[in-house]
C-alpha cells in the first residue's frame, strides 16, 4: 500500500481512495499517509452502519492527525441485507439514520476541539459521556481541524441528506451521466437549499475498460460486465438502469443473484449497457476526451473504477491525459 500510494502521488493523482470490500478501508490509509506528502486520502466508502459514531470519529480524527489534514471520511450505508445479516447491525430509515450519524460524529469532534460538553441526543445515536481521559488533544489537528465528511448515495432521499450535511458526494460507479444529471444533481441541490448551504462537490469513479493488448482489454471488459451485473441485481440501483432504458434487466439479475450464479449473471448484460456505463480506452487522449464529455458537466472530481487488475502505468497515462484536456 505504501508503494502504491507513493506511486500514485508521483504520477500526479490528487487523491488515493480505499473501499470496504474484503478488507478494512482505514488501515491501508495509515500506510498511505506514511509514504506520501501531498495526496488526499479517503474511504470510498467505509460502511457507516457497520460502525458507531464514536468509532468513526476516532478513526477519522487519528487519520486526519497522522496525515496532517489530508484525510476524507467517506461513508456509505450499504444495503439492508448486508447490514442486518453480514454486520448483524440494526437497519431502519437509512437516510434519517445517516443524518443522525454525521451529526453525532461532528458533535464528538466539536467536543474534542472545543473542550465542551458532549451532548448529542438523536433519534438513533446518543453520546453524552466524554471524560478527559478519552479526549484527544485539539493540538493534534491544529491548523486543519477534523476531516471533511463525504457521503455516498444513489436514491434521492440519501442524496438530499448529502446535500444537506456532507462536504462532498461520492456517486456510485454504476451511475450514468443521465442519472447524475436528472436525479443526483437536483437531489443534492434540494438538500443544500434546505440547510442554506452551497453546492456539494461531486466525485465520480467512472468504470473504465483499458489494457495494453486486445486480450487484456477483453478480460477487462468481461470483469466490468460481471461487476455491472452484480450492481444491477440490487433493487436500489434499478433507477440507474432505467436512466438508459434497461430497467427490465433488474428482475432477472436479482433472481439469479439469489442462487449465487454470478458468472452467468454477467452474460445477461448486453454490450449496449456496458458501453452506457463504462468507457473503453484504446488511446489515453481519446479516452480522456470521452470521460470529460460524459462526466465533465456533472462532476468536480473524477476517478477510475477498475474491477480487475489494471496496470497502474496505463491508468497514470489516462489520468495525465484527463488532466491535460481539463486545463
Amino acid at each position: 500500500m505504501g508503494a502504491a500510494a507513493a506511486g500514485a502521488e508521483e504520477s500526479g493523482y490528487d487523491a488515493v481512495w480505499t473501499f470496504e470490500g474484503a478488507h478494512d478501508p482505514f488501515l491501508p490509509l495509515l500506510l498511505a499517509a506514511e509514504h506520501t506528502d501531498r495526496v488526499m486520502l479517503g474511504t470510498s466508502i467505509a460502511v457507516a452502519f457497520g460502525r458507531n459514531p464514536l468509532l468513526l470519529a476516532t478513526l477519522g480524527w487519528d487519520l486526519q492527525a497522522y496525515s496532517r489534514g489530508r484525510f476524507i471520511l467517506g461513508l456509505g450505508t450499504q444495503i439492508r441485507p448486508h447490514i442486518t445479516r453480514r454486520y448483524s447491525m440494526p437497519w431502519s430509515r437509512p437516510a434519517d439514520r445517516m443524518l443522525d450519524m454525521v451529526s453525532a460524529v461532528r458533535a464528538i469532534w466539536d467536543s474534542w476541539t472545543t473542550g465542551g460538553r458532549l451532548d448529542h441526543r438523536g433519534d438513533f445515536y446518543q453520546h453524552t459521556l466524554m471524560p478527559p481521559l478519552f479526549r484527544p488533544s485539539p493540538s493534534e489537528v491544529d491548523g486543519f481541524g477534523p476531516p471533511p465528511v463525504w457521503l455516498a448515495g444513489v436514491g434521492p432521499a440519501m442524496t438530499r441528506v448529502a446535500g444537506r450535511v456532507a462536504d462532498g458526494f461520492l456517486s456510485h460507479p454504476l451511475c450514468t451521466p443521465e442519472f447524475l444529471r436528472d436525479t443526483t444533481l437536483p437531489s443534492l441541490a434540494q438538500g443544500a437549499e434546505s440547510s442554506g448551504r452551497g453546492r456539494t462537490a461531486v466525485h465520480h469513479s467512472a468504470m473504465v475498460i483499458i489494457g495494453d493488448t486486445a486480450q487484456e482489454t477483453a478480460a477487462a471488459r468481461a470483469a466490468v460486465r460481471t461487476q455491472i451485473a452484480f450492481y444491477a441485481s440490487t433493487p436500489a440501483y434499478q433507477p440507474i438502469l432505467a436512466s438508459v432504458g434497461f430497467a427490465d434487466l433488474h428482475p432477472m439479475l436479482h433472481a439469479m443473484s439469489k442462487s449465487g450464479d454470478w458468472q452467468a449473471m454477467g452474460r445477461q448484460v448486453p454490450d449496449e449497457l456496458v458501453d452506457s456505463i463504462a468507457v473503453t480506452v484504446d488511446d489515453p487522449r481519446d479516452g480522456a476526451a470521452e470521460l470529460l464529455r460524459r462526466y465533465g458537466p456533472y462532476v468536480d472530481r473524477l476517478g477510475f473504477n477498475t474491477p480487475y487488475s489494471a496496470d497502474p502505468a496505463i491508468l497514470a497515462r489516462l489520468a495525465r491525459a484527463v488532466r491535460d484536456r481539463d486545463r
